[in-house]
């Protein structure tokens, strides 16, 4: 593992959040191994909360767009906004879900260290598409005379921006599948 890869980052983010408790244990040698597989499963969680809230955060540019549409009494845009909030809802809690995350202890699947860091790879990867997706959202300044061609056409092309996020967060578990 490189010390500037994604996984070793969020592993270090781990570490320094992990208290002296759990500090005190690691020097063990029984606890070290436990916490060692530990810290990658915690710093799956660190990526997923990460990527989560660069979601969420996509709402407010979103919520801005309509806000606009009602100032300037557009009627036959108001709601047109409504898909792309469902869509980073559902995805949302995709991500936050337990069914994203690795299995736990009691599973029968145990993931690899090099599918572990695989796995982070792609969860950076992710995250990077989520600043990209950040950027999109903020571009668009609709002037008051703006066509609704003109607004559909960028709300279907960010639908299809959302789609792609995904389509890479389902294939997510092709790291496992080695597919």
């Amino acid at each position: 593992m490189t010390s500037n890869s994604p996984i070793s980052q969020y592993v270090s983010r781990f570490k320094a959040e992990k208290g002296k408790i759990l500090s005190f244990l690691s020097a063990f040698p029984f606890y070290g191994e436990v916490l060692k597989n530990h810290q990658y499963y915690e710093a799956d969680r660190i990526a997923r909360n990460e990527l989560s809230k660069k979601l969420d955060s996509l709402k407010e540019p979103i919520r801005r767009i309509e806000e606009n549409f009602v100032r300037e009494r557009r009627m036959d845009l108001i709601g047109s906004t409504e898909v792309l909030f469902s869509i980073l809802e559902r995805l949302k809690n995709e991500i936050i879900g337990a069914s994203y995350g690795l299995n736990g202890l009691g599973t029968g699947f145990k993931a690899t260290e090099s599918e572990l860091e695989a796995l982070a790879e792609w969860d950076y990867s992710l995250i990077h598409h989520a600043e990209e997706l950040s950027t999109k959202v903020k571009s668009p300044n609709f002037p008051p005379e703006v066509s609704v061609d003109t607004v559909r056409e960028w709300i279907s092309n960010f639908r299809s921006e959302l789609d792609e996020f995904d389509s890479a967060l389902k294939s997510r578990k092709d790291v496992f599948l080695k597919r």
